[in-house]
């Protein structure tokens, strides 16, 4: 699959570092947006459409981690890689758990943030193609039922898969837990169809990194890990001890309850 120019919006209040990031970008064969403020970057998501954000977390009027909560509270699936001078473990969950899909460390390297960034956008990219496609469904479907005869002619939809107090809608990204809607990131979302639509198959880090995140840069592997344990946080009653989403210990993870299709 080719993927095409998209508009992708830099926050950062390092000039330096935010002319490399922009320049990078466009030799990729992106539109950018800059910014250096929240206020900034509130307008250029209010007036442009965006496709990703990378996102400084320490700005010149606060924390980008605010931006990240405020972009999850109104479901926007906007892609959002997250840089910070902060590397501890704890900083890291934190950006994980604000929203953002990745998260890297200053210093980095140019390759690091190319390798990052064409995953960051192979998301949009297979977001595009999913929309397409549920539209084309959808659009079929109108048609279909409007016709007083069928032709013979059958269109598939994906199964909704149905576990224990869990539902997964894989054809309208909708998660109900308890008969509860779930927000999930669009990365949380394609981690957990990943797994769920193959019950008790055992998936390797660097498996689920090329399946969900498009990738097989080893230094995402433990954004898998913070992936998992994110989406844990928020389908598990006690994440700890997991009912879904289990670890095989030198292995990966896998879904542990079998699925049946919704009739």
């Amino acid at each position: 699959m080719k993927m095409m120019g998209h508009t992708v919006l830099v926050l950062e209040d390092d000039a330096d570092i935010a002319q490399l990031l922009c320049l990078h970008l466009k030799v990729l064969g992106h539109e950018v947006h800059r910014g250096s403020s929240l206020k900034e970057g509130y307008r250029i998501l209010k007036e442009q459409s965006i496709d990703a954000v990378v996102l400084d977390r320490g700005l010149e009027d606060g924390d980008g981690i605010s931006l990240c909560h405020e972009l999850r509270r109104q479901q926007k699936g906007i892609p959002i890689l997250m840089l910070t001078a902060m590397d501890s473990e704890s900083d890291m969950v934190e950006g994980f758990e604000s929203g953002a899909d990745d998260y890297m460390a200053k210093p980095f390297s140019v390759i690091e943030f190319q390798a990052r960034t064409r995953a960051l956008l192979r998301r949009v990219v297979h977001q595009e193609w999913d929309e397409s496609e549920r539209q084309q469904k959808q659009t079929a479907d109108e048609i279909s039922d409007s016709k007083p005869e069928s032709n013979g002619t059958s269109y598939d939809i994906t199964p909704q898969l149905m576990f224990e107090h869990l539902e997964i809608c894989p054809d309208t990204h909708i998660v109900r837990l308890d008969g509860q809607q779930i927000d999930l990131t669009p990365t949380e979302f394609s981690l957990l169809c990943c797994l769920a639509k193959r019950p008790e198959r055992v998936f390797s880090k660097d498996e689920l990194l090329s399946r969900v995140w498009n990738t097989d840069y080893d230094g995402y592997r433990h954004t898998v890990c913070c992936a998992v344990n994110r989406l844990r946080g928020k389908l598990e009653r006690d994440p700890e001890m997991p009912k879904y989403i289990h670890t095989v210990w030198g292995v990966g993870y896998k879904f542990r309850e079998a699925a049946t299709h919704a009739s």
